[in-house]
């Protein structure tokens, strides 16, 4: 095993044996469960601080290539245009969580933070490469994607590494899997410890408008097979469609959820399409009525939209600095954090767009809040 795989698991290898030796020493004791606490609310202090709201509107933005021999695009973002977005998502008070946080609505975000989700198409070399250092030994290169996350996260500690990448097995026209067989697996096993996360691409990012359900299975499960053949660890929940346009045939389209080809079997828990808008919050009514007159996609597990950056158009609706100068302009439309994942607070001005069933669902504990002290009303729904 090369000495990048090596030093990715150190960390683990360590935490496995501190874990192991601290259940050693209670060994004698009987187990017990413990119930967690019931919330008790999020405090006055915070509500009057940052008047959450988590019914807003999230960005997920999705990223191709980064390379600096190409200029800012839809489809390129050079390293030092994306160091700075990290920097604006920064001072603006965004922060990174996976894509299936967000589905699942289990976003950690500090109080007074908007959640964004970082995507990554395409497993591109340009997104995740390694490379010698001084020594001849094998480093992550400073100016892939993941090499100025992780650059960016040592500045910039409370900025967690987070981020979703879609990716691509060596399958068709395909290359290898970030584009050095070498590393294929370290790489992956590198991103899923570190806390990122991958989701499927298709296996040969092809045009599915015309696929029938037989080829949408194949696409899907094959990418699942190839890609855990390469490392067994890989969960893969989330998917992203090439080209954002789903099957045109019903029985196809519902296929991109789960399926089974060639005895490997899917099951995606959010559907990513490559639109234009940011999503409503999970909890929120998928009602045209709160989608701000369609400024806002409707929380739709099965087609959430997604922005792409675009220097050259940053004025065009759709693109990720026109939506960037949007929230400037309206913070009270983004998604407003509480600091709490288990609690989602709203201000009462708000009350009807929150979906009651959906909250069920999710297992989430509403709190609304007006201008009256108190510290709000605790319900579901």
């Amino acid at each position: 095993m090369k000495q990048f795989s090596r030093l990715s698991l150190l960390a683990t290898a360590t935490l496995g044996t501190t874990l192991l030796v601290s259940g050693c020493k209670r060994q004698q004791k009987v187990a017990t469960v413990v119930k967690p606490p019931a919330p008790s609310g999020i405090s006055q202090q915070v509500l009057d601080k940052f008047r959450p709201d988590e019914t807003g509107a999230v960005m997920v933005i999705m990223y191709h290539r980064f390379l600096s021999t190409e200029p800012d695009s839809d489809l390129n973002r050079r390293p030092d245009t994306f160091r700075k977005d990290l920097e604006t998502f920064y001072k603006k008070g965004y922060y990174p969580v996976n894509a299936i946080d967000f589905v699942e609505d289990k976003m950690d975000v500090p109080a007074g933070k908007t959640p964004i989700v970082l995507t990554f198409d395409d497993a591109l070399p340009s997104q995740f490469a390694v490379t010698p250092n001084a020594s001849g030994e094998p480093k992550i290169d400073p100016n892939c994607a993941v090499g100025i996350m992780e650059t960016f996260n040592k500045t910039h500690p409370d900025w967690p590494l987070r981020g979703t990448f879609f990716v691509l097995p060596h399958e068709g026209r395909n290359g290898f899997t970030f584009g050095q067989a070498d590393y294929a697996a370290d790489k992956l096993n590198y991103l899923i410890t570190k806390g990122y996360e991958v989701g499927n691409h298709t296996s040969t990012h092809s045009a599915m408008r015309g696929m029938n359900a037989t080829k949408v299975q194949w696409e899907l499960g094959t990418a699942v097979h190839d890609i855990t053949a390469i490392n067994k660890n890989v969960t893969m929940n989330v998917m992203a469609i090439p080209y954002g346009v789903p099957p045109r045939d019903k029985t196809a389209r519902a296929k991109l959820m789960s399926g089974t080809s060639n005895g490997t079997s899917y099951a995606n828990k959010a559907i990513f399409l490559a639109a234009w808008r940011p999503d409503l919050s999970p909890i929120t009514k998928a009602e045209s009525r709160y989608t701000n007159a369609g400024h806002f996609a409707e929380f739709d597990v099965k087609g959430l939209e997604r922005i792409t950056p675009n220097a050259k158009k940053p004025n065009e609706p759709g693109v990720l600095e026109y939506w960037l100068k949007y929230f400037d302009e309206h913070p009270r439309d983004r998604y407003i954090s509480d600091g709490d994942a288990t609690i989602a607070a709203v201000p009462n001005a708000r009350k009807s767009a929150v979906d009651a069933q959906r909250v069920k669902a999710l297992g989430v504990t509403v709190q609304y809040y007006g201008a009256s002290k108190g510290g709000g009303k605790l319900s579901v729904g």
